[in-house]
């Protein structure tokens, strides 16, 4: 398994940086290895999406993504073209009337032949790329509000 963690503050509400984590099919507007995201499936609190990013390669996965809003966002893995597992979080925190502490969360087992270290720096080299779109995202779309 390749796990990593990365934490930031946002300025904005845990409510707002929810609101953007859970618009999964707008995703591809700030993300750049994120082609396509397919709601298949809504009950309730919970999600099936269909993702499409390129990394390398271009591959889908599709996730179970299970909110608490607006706390949590929780996710497994129901199917996916290179990898054996995918499960993780984001955890908001609200530090302050507006600023709020954001956790990402990932564990990642590919379905290649790829070491965990290995799978841990692919997984890792992205993820402050994209904890920065995702911070640019909410705190831009607030000061449209």
């Amino acid at each position: 398994m390749a796990e990593v963690s990365q934490v930031i503050e946002i300025k904005a509400t845990p409510a707002e940086c929810y609101e953007v984590i859970t618009d999964f099919k707008n995703y591809p507007e700030f993300l750049k290895e994120s082609k396509e995201a397919v709601i298949e499936k809504k009950s309730g609190n919970t999600w099936i999406v269909r993702f499409t990013t390129e990394v390398i390669k271009k591959f889908s996965y599709t996730l179970k993504m299970t909110g608490k809003a607006p706390k949590t966002l929780d996710w497994e893995l129901v199917k996916g073209d290179m990898m054996k597992s995918n499960n993780g979080s984001w955890t908001l925190e609200a530090l302050d009337k507006n600023l709020t502490k954001a956790t990402y969360t990932i564990d990642i087992k590919l379905g290649l032949f790829v070491p965990g270290p290995i799978s841990k720096i692919i997984v890792g080299s992205n993820l402050p790329a994209m904890m920065s779109a995702f911070k640019k995202r909410i705190e831009g779309k607030k000061g449209k509000n």
